[in-house]
């Protein structure tokens, strides 16, 4: 009897270990593929993934005490696209119901202006010239004033759905990527050969803070149409604050609009 009680019992110590490591790998296949929250929207289309799809903080436009979009603002889009592919692709659509197609590159204003070539100058006024008229014969003429080109200004960038930004086979192309520095909440570093997209003349009926999404719709030549949700991001660090609202002086404000009510 004894020894039926001792077999039992070893059997059961055996099996124990067993059981609980199918428990585990059970609940580790369950949560292995998801992505965590601070990653951001993400969709997948064919062998492209898109991460991190965001819209830069709207500190990040040059006011650092911006805290949304208001209607008509141009945020900046940013994602990566991953092609795992052998074939290269191409965004060529960016659309969506909240905006007016996108600005690439730039935003109008934002050109620097360029001027033509130097002035050229004639002949020193009062320097007389010869030249031929008509009938052939000399006549004296004076040199004309200095003039010179008036200076001219880039393209405008000009907002539209249709864009061509390539995606190579194999690699990770980033749009509007960021490097920030440790102080550097409103002001991050752009390489110069990133790819930038401007959402143009956002519609929104109150303003877009961070956590907030919009939809957006990118088309891809060979892999198709995905919509996907885009985040409004918040800063990198700590923003300034403005001043904390003083209740107290409030509260004051209205005791003494009461003691001069009972007065009267």
């Amino acid at each position: 009897m004894n020894r039926a009680l001792r077999a039992a019992t070893m059997g059961v110590l055996l099996l124990t270990p067993v059981a609980l490591t199918a428990c585990s790998a059970g609940q580790v296949n369950q949560t292995s593929s998801q992505d965590r929250d601070k990653v951001g929207p993400s969709a997948e289309i064919g062998e492209l993934q898109l991460r991190q799809v965001t819209l830069a903080n709207p500190c990040e436009a040059g006011d650092e005490e911006a805290t949304a979009y208001e209607e008509g603002d141009s945020p900046e889009l940013v994602l990566s696209i991953a092609n795992g592919s052998r074939e290269d692709d191409t965004l060529t659509a960016v659309e969506g119901e909240a905006f007016d197609g996108v600005f690439v590159g730039e935003l109008p204003g934002e050109t620097t202006p360029t001027t033509s070539a130097a002035p050229t100058t004639s002949a020193a006024p009062g320097t007389p010239t010869t030249t031929e008229t008509p009938s052939g014969s000399a006549a004296g003429t004076t040199g004309s004033t200095p003039t010179s080109a008036a200076p001219t200004s880039a393209a405008q960038p000009t907002a539209s759905t249709s864009i061509e930004v390539p995606v190579p086979a194999g690699t990770v192309t980033n749009i509007g990527l960021r490097q920030y520095g440790e102080d550097g909440a409103c002001e991050p570093e752009i390489p110069s050969d990133t790819t930038r997209l401007f959402l143009a003349d956002l519609s929104v009926e109150e303003p877009l803070t961070a956590s907030q999404t919009i939809t957006v719709t990118l088309t891809f030549e060979n892999a198709g149409e995905v919509t996907v949700q885009a985040l409004v991001a918040g800063p990198y660090g700590e923003v300034p604050r403005g001043e904390a609202f003083d209740f107290h002086e409030e509260e004051g404000a209205e005791a003494g609009d009461e003691q001069d009510t009972e007065a009267e």
